[in-house]
């Protein structure tokens, strides 16, 4: 096994002096990396037919490999602790590229939603991978001064604590199945609502924009660039406050629609199953939500046009109905008749406010 004795030779010239093979193994696994992921880019699997079944078990594969690059990625950084272990580091670094390699071979294999996610994944995991080489083989290790040890040190530990983070993106709740993709998407979809609504609340309570974000004390320049801290009108409160069961009701639907995945089909033509709507519909359905959600709580900031949260509010009912729609349970029906009781309830809300306008007019 060949060492390089960092006693022996300061931490400066340790790039200088690193062994030729070890340097052709780092350069040739940075290549595998790139070639891989251009290739992995330039791949269009989301659209193929959904009706050809994935290989058995290759979820579990992806599960399984996504365990052992971490642990190649461990020893790899282990390998370059000073005194730096050459075998050990290029045995590692011939492991990384197989691992990379059989990564993407499995996206590959895979099409819809499930291919998305895992293709998203390994893409930030090969990303990561590269600019990790280039960390372990940079002259970046030393520095002018020759007294480097503590910051190369620093430099490539945190570099394999970035590698760990993009591989556990990916294995922490990874989908195995087009089903547990969708749901995925879809359950993220579903933060971004929530984000939605805690803005709502944020405005309601006197506490949107930016002036959300800052602690007390930090406010400090801020209001030159008329970020947040405009209040409502008593009359914007009031009307913000009327529209609140209404945003409530379609967050409730939304998040519960993930309940009913078994009702949709997993085919892109939507031919394999009794099904009326496929996967592929209702992800695009839940981003025109989120997207008429967040025109709705917008519309609710100060400076409020009347006309604006009617016309958002509508957009978002349009867009609720055509999701609750799609499935078929009591608890949307009863859904729909509590709509219709919050939709009459704001309509007397506006009617009384507009009277309220017109009078102190």
């Amino acid at each position: 096994m060949t060492v390089i004795d960092c006693a022996v030779f300061p931490t400066y010239l340790l790039v200088a002096i690193m062994d030729a093979k070890l340097k052709k193994s780092l350069k040739e696994c940075r290549s595998t990396c790139a070639l891989s992921l251009r290739a992995l880019a330039s791949s269009s699997n989301q659209n193929e037919s959904l009706t050809s079944t994935l290989p058995a078990g290759l979820g579990e594969a992806v599960a399984g490999l996504l365990v052992n690059l971490r642990q190649t990625t461990t020893a790899l950084g282990l390998a370059f602790k000073p005194p730096i272990s050459v075998d050990a580091a290029i045995q590692q670094l011939d492991k990384t590229s197989d691992q990379i390699g059989k990564l993407i071979s499995c996206v590959l294999l895979t099409h819809g939603y499930l291919a998305e996610e895992w293709k998203a994944g390994v893409e930030g995991i090969g990303g990561e991978l590269v600019r990790h080489i280039d960390v372990l083989s940079s002259s970046d290790r030393n520095t002018s001064d020759g007294a480097g040890v503590a910051g190369s040190d620093d430099a490539y530990l945190a570099s394999t604590g970035m590698v760990w983070e993009s591989i556990d993106r990916l294995a922490n709740g990874l989908s195995k199945d087009e089903k547990s993709a969708v749901v995925r998407k879809y359950k993220g979809q579903q933060g971004t609502v929530k984000d939605a609504w805690e803005e709502f609340k944020g405005i309601v309570d006197n506490r949107g924009g930016a002036e959300a974000e800052l602690e007390d004390g930090d406010e400090d320049g801020w209001d030159e660039l008329d970020l947040g801290g405009e209040e409502l009108s008593d009359q914007e409160r009031q009307r913000a406050e009327g529209a609140k069961p209404l945003l409530a009701l379609h967050q409730i639907l939304h998040a519960t629609i993930p309940r009913f995945i078994d009702q949709f089909d997993h085919r892109s033509d939507g031919s394999s199953s009794a099904a009326k709507h496929t996967y592929t519909e209702l992800i695009q359905t839940s981003t025109a939500f989120v997207d008429a959600y967040d025109e709705a709580v917008s519309s609710m900031h100060p400076g409020q046009d009347e006309e604006d949260i009617e016309e958002t509010l509508r957009e978002l009912e349009s867009v609720s109905c055509r999701l609750a729609g799609m499935v078929d349970d009591k608890s949307v029906d009863k859904w729909r008749e509590r709509l219709e009781i919050e939709k009459q309830k704001w309509e007397e809300r506006r009617l009384d406010l507009a009277s309220l306008g017109d009078a102190l007019e």
